[in-house]
């Protein structure tokens, strides 16, 4: 989590590879992964974290291109003991602000999560996955079992899912408040690892977030 300290950077790739927005109306415009519908889970989510009905849904990448993007990804690493560059898929902006939150994902090395517990912070468990959270951030870790090419490398990682809070700036976070962003994150993540097909479904029950 600590690649989040980079915040302008991150910034600069959205401005950068932007290729579809949506303003206003909840970004009910856009489809794919980025666009979730007003009376799903994860759309009812996301309005949570936002505390508003009335943002814009900016799209980095479409579908296609970061699914197959992804996968390659995964395909050149073949195990390591680094993880991939970050796949940057969506950006959500309440109207009338300048935070946002910014979703993107890469493929770890399956002993990651250990890692990182190791080092402190806050860790939570959603359904056997590892959440973790800071102030202006959240990560999650899943095990994504993948068929064919992709099977190999797949049974060495975990896919890892990030999500940048600026929303949270100057506001006090509390345990509440963390659950409900791990669990839109965990809902944003199911979508990808549905898209992807994960043949173990690892998110297929709705969340439950618990201590760690």
């Amino acid at each position: 989590m600590s690649r989040r300290s980079a915040w302008p950077a991150v910034l600069a790739v959205t401005a950068l590879v932007v290729t579809a927005c949506s303003s206003g109306n909840s970004g009910s415009q856009v489809e794919g992964l980025c666009g979730r519908p007003a009376d799903s889970s994860a759309g009812k989510a996301l309005r949570e974290v936002l505390g508003t009905d009335e943002f814009s849904t900016e799209v980095i990448e479409s579908d296609e291109r970061f699914l197959r993007k992804f996968k390659e990804d995964l395909k050149e690493w073949q195990g390591g003991t680094r993880s991939t560059s970050p796949s940057y898929l969506c950006t959500y902006l309440p109207e009338d602000s300048k935070e946002r939150v910014v979703l993107d994902f890469a493929w770890s090395p399956a002993d990651e999560p250990g890692k990182q517990r190791a080092t402190g912070g806050t860790f939570y468990d959603l359904n056997g996955a590892t959440g973790s959270i800071g102030h202006l951030s959240a990560g999650l870790y899943v095990k994504c079992e993948l068929p064919g090419e992709l099977a190999g490398p797949a049974g060495k990682a975990v896919l890892r899912a990030d999500a940048a809070l600026t929303i949270n700036r100057g506001k006090t976070v509390d345990k509440e408040t963390e659950a409900r962003q791990l669990s839109f994150l965990y809902l944003m993540t199911r979508e990808v690892t549905d898209a992807l097909g994960c043949e173990n479904k690892p998110l297929a029950k709705d969340p439950v977030v618990k201590p760690s």
